[in-house]
C-alpha cells in the first residue's frame, strides 16, 4: 500500500504542475493573471475555496498525526501540500505515516511481518 500512496504523490505533482506550466508558457509569472483566472467564474471560485479549505484541514491532519505518530521528514508532506497541493502532500503523507506504522507493527510484533506475508 506504501507504492501505491507513493506513485500517487508523483501523480499528484505531475498531473497540477503540467497544467502551471501551460499558464506559465502563456503568461509567464504574472500573479495577477492567476489570480483573475482562479475567480473568473462561480465554477473556478468553487474549486479554489474547495482547495483552500481542503489544504487546511490536509495541513492540520499532517501536523497532528504526524506528532502523535513522531513522524520522521514530517516537513516534506507539509511543503509538498503548501507547495504543490493536497494531490500531493496527502498521498505523500499517508506513505510516510504506512512506512512508520509497518515499522512500529513490526518492532513490537515480529510475528507480524510473517502473517503479513502469508495474507
Amino acid at each position: 500500500m506504501a507504492i501505491f500512496y507513493l506513485c500517487l504523490a508523483f501523480i499528484g505533482a505531475v498531473g497540477p504542475y503540467s497544467f502551471l506550466g501551460q499558464f506559465l508558457m502563456t503568461h509567464g509569472l504574472n500573479f495577477t493573471e492567476l489570480k483573475t483566472q482562479l475567480w473568473a467564474s462561480p465554477v473556478s471560485s468553487f474549486f479554489g475555496v474547495n482547495m483552500i479549505v481542503a489544504s487546511l484541514v490536509t495541513l492540520l491532519f499532517i501536523f497532528s498525526e504526524g506528532r502523535r505518530l513522531k513522524l520522521k521528514g514530517l516537513w516534506l508532506p507539509l511543503v509538498a501540500t503548501v507547495a504543490v497541493g493536497v494531490s500531493c502532500g496527502l498521498p505523500f503523507f499517508l506513505y510516510l505515516r504506512r512506512l512508520t506504522l509497518d515499522r512500529v507493527i513490526t518492532a513490537d510484533n515480529p510475528q507480524a511481518v510473517h502473517e503479513k506475508t502469508v495474507k
